[in-house]
């Protein structure tokens, strides 16, 4: 396969331009914070048991794609950044645009699978086991990787290549890719996506809003129900003072300690389904709002439009890659569990740490 390439104005020969450096350390610094954030959801799902839903599995696959995205990709495409000299590129860009299309796009596709997820469970509760069993778990994450390695691996073996491919120090897809297959990459990985996930994120915001509401006519309801409570007291001390304590207790049983027991966990389970829709919408959000600005850059380049200045597209560069971080941020700021959890793993890997260097320190 012919790798060579014609050199573009982005490219100073035999010299370090103070943008891509800036633009290099901006990412492997993103590989470090989304390689450690990304282990630590991992580790969370695999020692707490209680975190092994299905709901988490499509959660753990997420990480799984954005783990290899900044243990891999990242990586790659910050040496590029900094290691281009004359007509060679220390890595092909073919084998960083590869990674980045394969990991990237299943990130994408996780994104989706998980608000759909969500979606189902707050939409159809009732039925939302009977749809979302293992077995559809596991086909679809088979699917997702299968169709991205596909169609990521078409430009090595020729389809989707560009005739004349251009060197770049970024690694552009519109420099170094057929026209019609960045196209129908940003359709499908990108375009139908994002469509999907507003659509999405829509009807879990509006279920949340309802959830709200539903919560505040249950304390409501609750208050109401304190209010009852005490007016059968009443009603009971008068009855205990005419002889009817058996009365007393049998109505005291049937008709508030049930029902009140009863409605305090439909607050607490409906509390906690609001919560993760509000989760799951600030995730989609920021995914959206990372992802857009190089899709548009992309598409007006397509189009033949003015190029945006170097510096916009190194920090949409940046943008889109700080998604495979971020994630788990919003994990450990709206769940609760995988808070905990997160503590507890530091807290464990911190004493650790101590105790090895205070063993090196007794045996120095």
């Amino acid at each position: 396969m012919d790798l060579t390439f014609n050199i573009t104005e982005d490219t100073p020969q035999g010299k370090f331009d103070n943008s891509f450096v800036i633009t290099a350390v901006c990412l492997i610094l993103i590989s470090i914070s989304a390689v450690a954030g990304n282990l630590l959801v991992l580790a969370a799902i695999v020692i707490k048991r209680n975190l092994r839903t299905i709901s988490d599995l499509y959660l753990a696959n997420l990480a799984v794609a954005d783990l290899m995205q900044a243990a891999l990709a990242i990586p790659l495409r910050a040496t590029v950044l900094l290691g281009i000299r004359k007509q060679q590129a220390p890595v092909p860009c073919s084998v960083v645009i590869f990674f980045t299309i394969l990991f990237g796009g299943v990130s994408n596709m996780s994104i989706l699978l998980v608000g759909v997820d969500r979606f189902i469970a707050i939409k159809w509760p009732f039925t939302y086991h009977t749809w979302l069993t293992t077995k559809v778990f596991v086909s679809s994450v088979i699917l997702t990787w299968s169709s991205m390695f596909l169609f990521a691996a078409s430009p090595l073996v020729g389809w989707g290549r560009s005739d004349n491919p251009t060197l770049s120090r970024t690694c552009r897809f519109t420099m170094t890719l057929d026209r019609t297959y960045v196209a129908i990459g940003y359709i499908f990985i990108h375009g139908l996506p994002l469509i999907t996930i507003v659509i999405v994120y829509f009807f879990i915001l509006k279920a949340s809003f309802r959830h709200s509401r539903a919560i505040a006519a249950q304390e409501f309801s609750l208050q109401s129900n304190n209010s009852q409570l005490k007016e059968d007291s009443f009603t009971r001390e008068e009855l205990r003072t005419t002889g009817c304590q058996g009365h007393t207790e049998n109505f005291s049983n049937s008709h508030t300690e049930q029902p009140h027991a009863r409605m305090r966990n439909h607050v607490r389970n409906t509390s906690k389904t609001g919560k993760g829709a509000r989760m799951i919408a600030i995730l989609i959000g920021v995914f959206i709002l990372l992802v857009l600005p190089i899709v548009v850059i992309d598409v007006v380049e397509m189009w033949e439009q003015p190029s945006a200045p170097p510096i916009v597209v190194n920090i949409a560069i940046c943008l889109i890659y700080a998604n495979s971080g971020v994630n788990v941020f919003i994990y450990a700021g709206w769940n609760a569990e995988y808070r905990r959890n997160f503590h507890r793993i530091l807290l464990s890997l911190w004493k650790l740490t101590v105790k090895w260097f205070e063993t090196n320190q007794e045996d120095s």
